[in-house]
């Protein structure tokens, strides 16, 4: 059974994906966040780069529906916390795995700009910017998230902080910071 703090994670990370905030997660949401960070990055529509972000963000919600296993092509809450509960927070390790390795993978492969295998602070206010979350907490974020103070989230911290997000009940754990401001801070 999910716990109150699970729960509030688990909503909080539904309205990420929930771009056009319209209560169903679906192939528009991550067409409507690759949009945004063209526009972000000044990419224009019909530049190579801009197709294949927009590919990238298709494939993420190929491989999101795949997770989800939902046939028509939309999740909603229901379909969401049930997904959550059975699959990310109470499923098979190495099912849970995979889903970390994919999603940290994305977020790599989307917003490590510089291809030097690190996320530094620029580059993870463009994932906040670009997945329309409160930037104001950024900075203390990114130092929650960032474990060894190098000033770069490396692979192994954002595996460690979206584990946490999503399994750990201690309010106090950094990957509670993992999308902006802590899901039950101040």
């Amino acid at each position: 059974m999910l716990s109150e703090l699970q729960i509030t994670k688990l909503e909080r990370f539904f309205y990420v994906l929930d771009f056009d905030r319209n209560g169903i997660i679906e192939k528009e949401d991550f067409i409507g966040i690759a949009e945004n960070l063209c526009i972000l990055w000044r990419i224009r529509e019909g530049e190579e780069k801009y197709e294949e972000i927009q590919k990238r963000f298709e494939d993420g919600w190929n491989h999101f529906n795949l997770f989800v296993n939902n046939n028509d092509g939309k999740a909603n809450w229901d379909h969401w916390i049930h997904f959550a509960e059975e699959v990310i927070v109470n499923g098979d390790e190495e099912i849970f795995t995979q889903y970390v390795d994919e999603f940290v993978g994305e977020i790599f492969d989307n917003f490590d700009a510089d291809n030097d295998g690190y996320i530094n602070l620029d580059e993870y206010i463009d994932l906040l910017v670009g997945y329309r979350i409160e930037v104001r907490f950024a900075a203390k974020s990114f130092r929650k998230l960032d474990r060894n103070h190098d000033d770069l989230i490396s692979r192994g911290e954002l595996i460690r902080a979206v584990k946490e997000f999503f399994r750990s009940d201690d309010p106090d754990a950094a990957g509670n910071w993992l999308f902006g401001r802590a899901v039950l801070s101040d």
